[in-house]
């Protein structure tokens, strides 16, 4: 599902400049599947208006704004985002969170705009790419739950 997203879904979205219902159910499925049911209570014009203006507006917005729409927390705005622009944009996941806590990266709960903060200096210092650090940090705290087991 992520390639579905972030392959055709995203620039999709990118290019037209606003999600349709069809394109943020996917996302949302992606990210988080029982949100799927909240999504489903916005209109599509509040779908396209508001994500047109959210996609529109300066990037420490854009998560913001994006959660003006019902079932849409932070998690799934960050998805929303990220399926458009990869390489500006990560998805904020407990996961990550947790293992940047443990490795000293994070000292608290971060607000988004901190979390991508800290995840694009991480990215630039490992040379890497937004998506791969995400994989990264989840990966590695799924390991240390199996590990505790």
């Amino acid at each position: 599902m992520e390639r579905e997203v972030l392959d055709e879904v995203g620039p999709a979205v990118a290019k037209r400049g606003y999600y349709n219902r069809g394109d943020l159910r996917k996302v949302a499925l992606w990210k988080s599947p029982r949100s799927t049911g909240y999504i489903d209570r916005n209109g599509d014009s509040d779908i396209e208006d508001l994500t047109r203006i959210a996609l529109a507006a300066p990037e420490r917005l854009r998560h913001r704004l994006l959660c003006l729409l019902d079932g849409v927390g932070v998690p799934i705005a960050s998805a929303l985002l990220t399926a458009c622009e990869p390489s500006v944009f990560t998805v904020i996941d407990y996961r990550a969170i947790d293992t940047l806590r443990a490795h000293g990266e994070l000292s608290q709960r971060p607000s988004y705009t901190s979390y991508l903060q800290v995840c694009s200096e991480l990215a630039k210092r490992l040379d890497t790419d937004l998506r791969t650090l995400d994989r990264a940090l989840w990966q590695w705290s799924k390991e240390q739950d199996k590990a505790s087991q």
